[in-house]
């Protein structure tokens, strides 16, 4: 009898498990997905603070994966343009002066670089 148990909470803990992985797999990002435009995103992405998830530094045709979406030198972003791209940061400019959005938050690099 105590075989039966353990064999019924071993398939509990797998069909939970499972399930989890199903869930997290179908809200993750998907690499294959075509990137979204620019106006797509602004929608979904307003109320977001800005990210950074990667850069490909490549001399004039770097670009960088910003707010969900595929950025180059040039591109019109937050009321500015991308103006740099390096390997951790990206800087956008505008008319209120220019601003660099980093890969990682802040306070790790701070504590990354100590």
């Amino acid at each position: 009898m105590g075989a039966l148990v353990k064999t019924r909470v071993l398939k509990v803990q797998l069909a939970l498990a499972l399930a989890l992985a199903a869930g997290w797999a179908a809200a993750a990002f998907d690499p294959t997905a075509p990137p979204k435009t620019r106006a797509s995103v602004s929608a979904e992405t307003a109320h977001e603070e800005a990210s950074l998830a990667w850069v490909r530094v490549n001399g004039p045709h770097s670009i960088a994966w910003y707010n969900g979406t595929t950025v180059k030198l040039g591109d019109p972003v937050d009321g500015g343009r991308v103006t740099a791209i390096r390997e951790d940061h990206i800087v956008i400019s505008g008319k209120g002066g220019s601003r660099a959005v980093y890969l990682l938050d802040h306070s790790i690099r701070s504590n990354r670089m100590h």
